[in-house]
């Protein structure tokens, strides 16, 4: 458990900077469940940018380096460009992700404390399956799929725009 509030990785390393330990879920609950879901996605995010790394055309590289562009001009003006297609990408698609975000919610923290760490699809369980209210269940999951298709949109005319260049 790398943040028990005793024994965790987090809790060695506040120790050993001087500090206290930190109870992630009862002090910073939606924190804890952002870092959480960030060190599970970000493989995934990490390999659609190498990937576009990797296909990032080393001459361009060469003849920045040869009219003497710094490693940061470099950084600036020739692979972020190239990147920002791959950016725009893993950005609508963890965002499609994220609003599905149920099981580290349920396992965690159970929405709470209070409602600080529900969101759509834990309310929609609440609803469901907790105070049987289907109407309101159905009325999230409406919201959901609407949400869904929003950010879908975007994503779709990112990618046509990109593949008409």
């Amino acid at each position: 458990m790398l943040m028990h509030p005793v024994n965790g990785l987090f809790a060695q390393i506040t120790r050993g900077l001087g500090l206290g330990p930190i109870d992630w879920f009862a002090d910073f609950p939606l924190l804890a469940i952002i870092i959480i879901v960030a060190w599970q996605w970000l493989p995934f995010a990490l390999l659609i940018l190498l990937a576009a790394i990797q296909s990032l055309d080393t001459d361009q590289m060469e003849a920045a380096r040869m009219d003497g562009a710094s490693a940061m001009q470099l950084f600036r003006f020739v692979v972020l460009p190239h990147l920002n297609r791959a950016i725009a990408v893993v950005a609508m698609i963890e965002t499609i992700f994220f609003l599905t975000i149920f099981a580290e919610i349920f396992v965690t923290t159970g929405g709470g404390p209070g409602l600080a760490t529900t969101n759509l699809a834990y309310y929609i369980y609440l609803k469901a399956l907790l105070e049987f209210d289907v109407g309101g269940a159905s009325a999230g999951g409406l919201i959901a799929v609407v949400l869904a298709n929003i950010v879908a949109i975007f994503l779709m005319r990112n990618v046509d725009r990109n593949l008409d260049s």
